[in-house]
């Protein structure tokens, strides 16, 4: 309680700074608009928001959202973005795909050295057209402000984030302009060391006993990435854009270390203490990527193509070290080793007529991935497996204004052929065969004032190429973990209604999700303790998400305020018996914005969420507050940010299985200081238009 007063006072004393400031003789901020009529001053504020396309589109040039710092800081502040760690999610959507100027993201450090200076405006695409992908659930594009000029230009950005341990991000970006030609390159090197508390209760119902297994773990994960890539950029003619890039990554030393000290009771009688030493070690080198565009307009079509190469290995060698106070010491360990493939190829036509616009395009993916997975000691199977992969999909769709209304609609057919084999022998009861038609329409209209969106779309979710594995990987004694290569494709139906009103919006989303996928905890084998943690497809998930924020601008302090609540209808078997996994969760963000002036302005955030389900689990509340400071002199930029200062966030919840509920508390390593330091100069934005292609399909990968 005494934390929440003390996030209450601080919120006041933000408030009471603003109050004070618009009471004095303050310059005119960027929203605002003076005109001086001899002795009469007219001062109006224009909307920042607006609806688009299954979206909504934020202004940021002009606002106070371009002294944020990064194009991070201004996306988890738009209405239902979440963010945790960086780690953007449109709620009730997922995590969602992010172009800059309509390149797709592949580096997600890009958002952070991408100043909110150089931003236009944000979209976020709630309802994705049929020109993305059939699994693309959200979509977030991001414009940059048009800047000219020849010669090297470039930023180096530094950033140090303090919190258990030290973990620091460097990266340098220069871009060389001569007339029509732009050469490129990107260098970013990353090392993060974070610590992890956390305990267990887990309770397991199995014929004819009853066990209780109280587990105090801590966790140790370190990792060191590099990323480079290299391109060039040639605009030919004022219709004509051509341009490659290669992106290469390497993940060589990515290391975690788990010690657990395990109390196991039987029937209410200790049975034994068990101490377990995790160690994961994984990499993932090389990690290429070679993209190849075309961008030009021929008569009155603007043409785009897209092609794409992948290509990724990992390994994750895992060993643990088990001390029982009744069996002694045993080592088990596996080695996984998966070798991946893609190549894709996309193209869009827009015909512009009397304000009307015609799209329609291909895209086509070729997918190769082998998955050999070795258990030692454990008595657990090996496997062998690979998926050989190829979708083929073509989409048209039509805008069409009349007046003050517009009409949106879009339709996908996506056909997949999917080729499972265990051992490298084809498996014809796993393989697979898709052909589907995806329609979406957008209905836009006023009422008064306030714009509204009606919209529908059908999509589909397949399954990750992990979750298909039939790999058993050991966790401890009474836990394994599997895939199911018997999942089938989601199919999931989208219908919301979006509005604005001046510096208000919401919006109301049902969906119905037939086939989901849902990870279950399941006993291994019959009346034993042992249980298995894996995927299956239930007949079908109904959620519900509304989406409310509040934007106002009062002189030099500008609040948001943003609520999302988030439900579900669904029910299971669990070791209490059939239970209604129902209650919503509340999430909420109460954020403010100063700005000082000469470049410098303060931030306060608090944000958490209530108890509530989300597919088989239960979350558990949690809250945090968070301030920070940014300034800008000439071409450096300075930010200071303390993340959850009173150590109040968690990623706690109980996970419910058939026989198995898993009752967990967790920190994350989330009470942090981080200072970022950038330093750029003649901040001409590379002209390169490359799309990429594939995109559903790599992150599947």
């Amino acid at each position: 309680m005494k934390y929440l007063i003390l996030a209450l006072m601080f919120s006041n004393v933000i408030l009471t700074h603003a109050q004070v400031q618009s009471n004095k003789n303050v310059a005119k901020n960027d929203s605002t608009f003076t005109i001086e009529l001899g002795d009469v001053v007219v001062t109006g504020t224009r909307n920042v928001q607006r609806l688009s396309k299954g979206g909504l589109i934020t202004d940021v040039k002009g606002t106070p959202l371009r002294n944020l710092g990064t194009c991070t800081d201004v996306i988890s502040q738009l209405p239902g973005v979440i963010s945790n760690e960086g780690n953007l999610e449109v709620l009730g959507r997922g995590t969602p795909q992010i172009y800059i100027n309509g390149r797709k993201l592949i580096d997600k450090s890009e958002l952070d050295r991408l100043s909110s200076k150089e931003i236009q405006n944000v979209e976020v695409v709630f309802n994705p057209g049929a020109k993305y992908g059939a699994e693309t659930k959200a979509v977030i594009l991001v414009k940059t402000i048009k800047k000219q000029g020849d010669g090297l230009s470039g930023s180096m950005a530094v950033t140090g984030r303090q919190a258990y341990y030290f973990s620091q991000s460097d990266n340098l970006f220069l871009n060389y302009r001569s007339g029509g030609m732009d050469i490129f390159g990107t260098f970013n090197y990353d090392f993060a060391r974070r610590y992890q508390k956390q305990h267990n209760q887990t309770t397991i119902n199995s014929t004819p006993d009853h066990y209780l297994l109280d587990s105090d773990i801590r966790i140790y994960p370190k990792s060191n990435t590099y990323l480079a890539n290299i391109g060039a950029n040639w605009q030919i003619n004022s219709r004509h854009y051509v341009g490659v890039k290669c992106e290469y990554t390497a993940v060589p030393d990515s290391k975690s270390r788990w010690l657990t000290d395990e109390t196991v009771m039987v029937n209410n009688a200790t049975e034994d203490k068990i101490n377990y030493e995790t160690n994961w070690i994984r990499n993932s080198v090389p990690v290429h990527l070679v993209n190849l565009y075309y961008q030009g307009k021929v008569n009155a079509f603007n043409i785009t193509i897209n092609n794409d190469y992948y290509s990724c290995r990992n390994s994750n060698r895992q060993t643990i070290v088990e001390n029982s106070l009744l069996g002694g010491e045993s080592i088990i360990g596996s080695d996984n080793r998966i070798r991946s493939s893609m190549f894709a190829s996309k193209g869009v036509a827009e015909y512009l007529f009397n304000g009307y616009s015609l799209e329609f395009g291909y895209e086509v993916t070729a997918t190769d991935r082998k998955d050999i997975f070795i258990n030692d000691g454990d008595n657990l199977p090996d496997a062998n497996d690979r998926i050989k992969e190829t979708t083929g999909a073509g989409f048209i769709a039509v805008n069409i204004p009349i007046r003050n209304v517009e009409l949106y609609a879009g339709l996908r057919y996506e056909h997949t052929s999917s080729d499972y084999y265990q051992n490298d022998m084809l498996v014809k009861g796993q393989s697979r065969r898709y052909g589907r038609f995806f329609p979406n329409v957008d209905f836009t209209f006023p009422i008064g004032k306030t714009k509204f969106t009606l919209s529908y779309e059908a999509k589909t979710k397949r399954p990750l190429y992990s979750q298909l594995s039939s790999s058993i990987q050991y966790d401890d004694r009474f836990t394994y973990e599997t895939g199911n290569p018997s999942l089938t494709s989601e199919h999931i139906h989208n219908v919301s209604l979006a509005g604005i009103y001046k510096w208000v919006f919401f919006s109301a989303t049902y969906t119905y999700d037939k086939d989901a996928i849902i990870s279950v905890i399941r006993p291994y084998k019959p009346d034993t303790p042992q249980n298995i943690m894996t995927y299956d497809n239930f007949n079908h998930l109904s959620k519900y998400d509304i989406v409310v924020s509040f934007s106002p601008r009062i002189s030099r302090w500008s609040p948001r305020l943003r609520l999302n609540l988030s439900g579900q209808h669904f029910s299971m078997k669990t070791t209490d018996g059939i239970k209604k996994l129902n209650t919503p969760i509340l999430f909420f963000s109460f954020f403010n914005n100063v700005t000082l002036g000469k470049g410098f302005n303060m931030t306060g955030e608090i944000s958490g969420r209530t108890r509530g389900e989300m597919d088989v689990v239960t979350l558990k509340p949690s809250w945090q507050l968070n301030i920070g400071a940014a300034k800008s002199i000439k071409n450096w930029f300075l930010q200071l940010q303390a993340t959850d200062i009173f150590k109040t966030a968690r990623s706690s919840m109980i996970t419910h299985g058939t026989q198995m509920t898993l009752d967990k508390w967790n920190y994350s390593d989330t009470q942090a200081l981080r200072l970022i330091i950038r330093y750029s100069f003649n901040t001409a934005m590379s002209k390169y238009k490359g799309k990429g292609a594939g995109i559903s399909e790599r992150n599947r990968l």
